[in-house]
C-alpha cells in the first residue's frame, strides 16, 4: 500500500468523531453485501484496474483487491484516508482527495465505484462526467446513493417530521439524489445502464437501528443550530430505536451501473 496525500475538503461526517468507525462498520455490515452482489453484474474478475471513491473504513477496497487478484489493482480514495491505515493488500494504493480534481490518469479505470458520496456532492453531475473520464473503453460506473422516496410513504408522522427537519437543516446533502442517477449516466454517455432497488425497514434495537441512532447523533449539532428540531424530538426519536418492537420505513437504496463505450 502506497498513500498519496492532497489537500483534505470539509466533509459534514467527520472521521475524527469517536464514533464515526463504528458507524461506518454498521453501514458495511448492513451494504457491503449489496454492494458485492452490484459490482460483481459486470463481471469483475482477476487484471481489472479499479477506483473506490470515497473508500471509508476500506471493506469494499479489501473486496475489490481480492476479486481482482495480484494482477489487478485497486486505488482507494478518500478525503480522510485516517481511517484506512489497515488496508495494507499489496494491489492497493491509498489516495487522499477529492475526485473532482485528483490527479488521475485518464481512460485508465476498469470499474469505478462509490456509495453515498455523490449525495454530498453539490456538483455531482461534474463528479459523474469526472468518473467516466476515468474509465477505460468498455469500463463500467457502479453508483450506489440514498433517496428518501421510501420514507415518503412511512405511516408515522413523528418519524417523517424528523426526517424532514434534518433535511432542512442540511442543505448541503441531497436526499433525493438517487432516483436521478440513471438519467444522470445517460446524460453522460453511458450505455447498458441499468438500475435496482432496496428499500430498508429499520427494526428497533438491531444494527440497522443503531446505525441511524449514529448517523442522527453525527448531525444533531448541524440541526440543532438550525431549529428546525429540538433537542427532546432528537432523545425521543433515539430511544425509540433502542424499542425491539419499532418499526418504520428507512431509505431506498438505488444502485446504478453503465459502461463506457469502446473505442471505434
Amino acid at each position: 500500500m502506497s498513500t498519496l496525500i492532497a489537500e483534505k475538503p470539509v466533509y459534514l461526517l467527520d472521521h475524527d468523531w469517536e464514533l464515526e468507525p463504528h458507524r461506518l462498520a454498521l453501514l458495511e455490515h448492513h451494504a457491503d453485501p449489496t454492494s458485492a452482489r452490484r459490482l460483481q453484474a459486470p463481471g469483475l474478475g482477476p487484471g481489472w484496474r479499479c477506483l473506490e471513491v470515497g473508500a471509508g473504513r476500506g471493506s469494499i477496497a479489501r473486496w475489490l483487491s481480492n476479486r481482482v487478484g495480484p494482477s489487478g489493482e485497486v486505488v482507494a480514495l478518500d478525503l480522510d484516508t485516517t481511517l484506512l491505515a489497515g488496508l495494507n493488500e499489496p494491489n492497493v494504493e491509498v489516495l487522499c482527495g477529492d475526485v473532482l480534481d485528483v490527479e488521475l490518469p485518464e481512460a485508465s479505470f476498469d470499474l469505478i465505484h462509490t456509495r453515498l458520496v455523490l449525495m454530498h456532492i453539490p456538483e455531482r453531475r461534474r463528479a459523474i462526467e469526472r468518473m467516466v473520464s476515468l474509465l477505460a473503453p468498455g469500463g463500467w460506473l457502479v453508483l450506489e446513493e440514498l433517496d428518501r422516496m421510501a420514507l415518503q410513504a412511512e405511516a408515522d408522522p413523528d418519524r417523517v417530521a424528523l426526517f424532514c427537519a434534518f433535511e432542512q437543516a442540511l442543505p448541503t446533502i441531497d436526499f433525493a439524489c438517487g432516483r436521478a442517477l440513471l438519467g444522470e449516466l445517460t446524460e453522460a454517455g453511458l450505455e447498458r445502464t441499468a438500475t435496482d432497488l432496496r428499500v430498508d425497514v429499520i427494526e428497533g434495537a438491531t444494527p440497522l437501528a443503531r446505525w441511524e441512532q449514529l448517523s442522527v447523533q453525527a448531525l444533531s449539532d448541524e440541526v440543532l443550530s438550525a431549529g428546525t428540531a429540538t433537542e427532546e424530538q432528537i432523545d425521543e426519536h433515539l430511544g425509540r430505536l433502542e424499542d425491539p418492537d419499532y418499526r418504520g420505513l428507512g431509505f431506498t437504496w438505488v444502485g446504478v451501473r453503465g459502461r463506457r463505450p469502446s473505442a471505434g
